[in-house]
C-alpha cells in the first residue's frame, strides 16, 4: 500500500476557490511512485473537482462523509451508492462531525458499512478516547478493511518532540485495536512539521486540514516528501 497524504478542505473553499486550488495544484504537483494524494471534497463540488483532476497520476478523491443509510427517504443525505465511481474514499468520523453534528460511534459504523457495500474505502477518524468504542462498534470482519486516522485535538503550540512521542507510543495500541489496519496521523499536521511526521515508523500517511489550503505551498510540500 502506498502512503497516503490526505488534504481535507473541510468547508473552507467556495466552489470558485476550489477550482482555483485545482488549477494551481495541478500546475505544481509532481506524482510520487510511493505516495497517493487524496483530496477530501464537499459533495457539492465532487463532480467538478473530479473532472478537473481526472487523469492526474497519483490523485484520488474522498467524500467528506456519507449517509449511514442507503438510498431512500433520507432528506439531505448522500448515499454511498451515489459516490461509487466518483470517489475512492470516504472520510468518516471526523471529530468535527462528531462534535457539531452529533454523530455517534454507531453512525460512523453504519457509514463504514455503507461505504464498504459500495466498494468505497472508509477512512475512520478516532482519537484516544474513541479508539476502543469505535472499533467495538464495528463487525470483526470489517476491521481489516478499514483505514484509520488518529486525529487528536492538539494545541497549535504543541512541540514536535511531544507530538512524535505520543504517536509512537500509541501505534501499538492502535494496531492491536484495529486488527493492524493502516493508520494515518492527523493531529496538528502543518507544512512545517509534515516532512518530519511523514518519516515516523509505523504510520501509513498524514491527514492535513488548514495546511493544505494554499495549493502552491501544499504541492511544494508533496514534491519534497
Amino acid at each position: 500500500m502506498k502512503k497516503i497524504l490526505l488534504a481535507n478542505w473541510k468547508a473552507n473553499l467556495s466552489p470558485e476557490r476550489a477550482m482555483q486550488w485545482c488549477e494551481v495544484f495541478a500546475a505544481t504537483y509532481r506524482p510520487h511512485a510511493d505516495l497517493e494524494m487524496v483530496v477530501a471534497v464537499p459533495s457539492l463540488m465532487l463532480e467538478r473537482v473530479a473532472a478537473h483532476l481526472r487523469g492526474r497520476d497519483g490523485i484520488a478523491l474522498a467524500a467528506q462523509g456519507v449517509s449511514p443509510y442507503p438510498q431512500g427517504n433520507y432528506t439531505g443525505s448522500t448515499p454511498a451508492a451515489w459516490l461509487r465511481g466518483l470517489v475512492r474514499y470516504t472520510l468518516i468520523g471526523h471529530r468535527e462531525r462528531r462534535r457539531y453534528f452529533h454523530e455517534t460511534v454507531q453512525d460512523v459504523a453504519r457509514q463504514a458499512y455503507e461505504s464498504l457495500a459500495e466498494e468505497l474505502q472508509p477512512i475512520v477518524c478516532v482519537d484516544r478516547e474513541l479508539l476502543i468504542p469505535q472499533t467495538a462498534a464495528m463487525a470483526a470482519e470489517e476491521l481489516p478493511r478499514l483505514i484509520w486516522a488518529y486525529t487528536p485535538e492538539t494545541p497549535k503550540t504543541l512541540e514536535m518532540a511531544r507530538s512524535e512521542r505520543e504517536i509512537v507510543a500509541l501505534l501499538p495500541q492502535i494496531a492491536r485495536s484495529t486488527d493492524n489496519g493502516p493508520v494515518l496521523y492527523g493531529g496538528g499536521v502543518t507544512v512545517d512539521n509534515a516532512a518530519s511526521l511523514w518519516q515516523l515508523a509505523g504510520i501509513s500517511g498524514l491527514l492535513m486540514g488548514r495546511g493544505c489550503l494554499d495549493a502552491a505551498v501544499f504541492a511544494a510540500l508533496i514534491n519534497r516528501l
